[in-house]
């Protein structure tokens, strides 16, 4: 799926809004937790699988809220009524009628008194790791003075400190250090300390607990079991105060769903009470082009550099993967240590990205190696894939000299009469496999 285009919509005040859809479906709106940026979010692979698939179901509306992402910023805090105003200008702009509102978070409250004050706009409502408010956390949060200093923390050490942002919102993730550097990054460039502050300090006051009674559209109500940000306490009340809501908790320890193990679960829930019945989820098989990639030498560079710097080495490693991937047509299906794990529809769309990839890393001084080959995959629930394609792509990339990109016979073999040209590497025992395979290395 490309990238939505980011659309501007204007306030009444002439704030600007800046919002995206895709899809086709029922409408949906997310309603957008603390922190949004709706244009970076498509770059981090956990996030896209998951967008991507709400859009092979629903038509997806999203948007940045006033004064975070990509939205304008605020002096003064805005007001509730300001607030659903800025949710019916994006409606109105994105050609919305009716939606369901789909909240996560602190979302999830703005769209529990959305409900109330529009329910003429609203067709169903979905919350998701939500609460009534931060006023009424003291019911539900049993140690609420640690919480609030944590988000104290969070605010103060905003965009320099990640890990600490993964341990708390996403435990699930906590060891990835490729999602670790994004997250960083996704806060440098959606938010300042002082912009989350504002936020936080804007959304205090907000208490939904006294008219939970009056929303009167079918209502779902998940929760993680584990969320450590907001307690599964909160998420029982919302669906007891709420007449006829439905509440499902779900196995997970995440804060942020959509990047958990268990996001499948969470967003299938979530759909199928969008629309009815979807289909039952299973793995699929297809024909692509596995890319492996790798950073020759990590370790020494670690050491020779220094933690610090050799992050922001990988951030722009990483940051340029993404785009090159986008720009290739490709899916990035996950970080593996130092290296990716990508897919293409086609050999010739693989061989531009690892060729493009290559030469802008090695002009950042992180020489790679890569390893490709194509043949039948299993693509999983999850996003990942499996497969003895991926198999041999992995040997052939471990195979392949620092610095070079090295391909299969079959690789090879279907570039026949293209421009690309190889050289023979000879036939190579790859681990696991019986009989050798000849390996080609892509001329330079």
């Amino acid at each position: 799926m490309d990238v939505p285009d980011v659309q501007y919509a204007r306030a009444g005040d002439g704030h600007r809004l800046a919002w995206q859809q895709w899809g086709s479906g029922p409408d949906v709106l997310v309603v957008p937790p603390l922190i949004s940026n709706c244009e970076l979010i498509w770059e981090q692979e956990l996030f896209r699988r998951s967008l991507e698939y709400h859009g092979d179901h629903t038509r997806v509306t999203a948007f940045d809220k006033r004064g975070i992402g990509l939205s304008d910023r605020f002096d003064a805090a805005p007001t509730l009524e300001q607030r659903c105003d800025d949710i019916l200008t994006v409606m109105d702009a994105a050609g919305l009628e009716r939606a369901t509102l789909v909240g996560f978070s602190e979302g999830g409250l703005m769209s529990q008194l959305f409900a109330v004050l529009h329910p003429e706009r609203v067709e169903r409502l979905v919350l998701g790791n939500s609460s009534p408010g931060l006023l009424a956390s003291v019911e539900f949060d049993p140690d609420l003075d640690t919480t609030l200093r944590k988000f104290e923390r969070l605010i103060d050490e905003w965009g320099t400190n990640p890990q600490w942002f993964v341990d708390w919102f996403n435990p699930s993730q906590k060891d990835n250090g490729a999602f670790v550097r994004w997250c960083g990054r996704f806060q440098r460039l959606s938010a300042t300390s002082a912009d989350i502050g504002r936020q936080a300090a804007s959304f205090a006051p907000l208490d939904a607990r006294d008219r939970l009674s009056e929303i009167a559209v079918p209502t779902l109500v998940t929760h993680d079991v584990g969320d450590a940000v907001v307690p599964v306490a909160a998420g029982r009340w919302l669906a007891e105060q709420i007449p006829g809501a439905i509440y499902t908790e779900t196995p997970g320890s995440d804060h942020i769903t959509l990047v958990g193990p268990e996001w499948r679960t969470v967003t299938d829930l979530h759909l199928e009470f969008i629309c009815g019945s979807i289909a039952p989820a299973r793995n699929e098989r297809t024909l692509a082009t596995v890319v492996f990639t790798d950073i020759v030498g990590s370790t020494a560079r670690t050491a020779a550099d220094g933690d610090e710097q050799w992050r922001r080495t990988l951030d722009s490693h990483d940051r340029v993967a993404w785009a090159m991937a986008n720009r290739h047509r490709g899916v990035m299906v996950k970080a593996t240590g130092d290296g990716l794990l990508l897919r293409f529809d086609s050999p010739s769309a693989a061989l531009d990205f690892v060729r493009d990839f290559r030469r802008e890393v090695s002009g950042m001084g992180v020489p790679i190696r890569c390893g490709l080959h194509m043949g039948e995959i299993e693509v999983r629930t999850d996003g990942d894939i499996a497969g003895v394609a991926v198999n041999i792509a992995k040997r052939v990339e471990e195979a392949a000299v620092d610095g070079e990109i090295f391909v299969s016979s079959t690789v090879r073999d279907l570039m026949l009469g293209g421009d690309a040209r190889f050289d023979d590497r000879g036939e190579h025992t790859l681990k696991g496999f019986d009989s050798p395979w000849r390996l080609y290395a892509l001329s330079n």
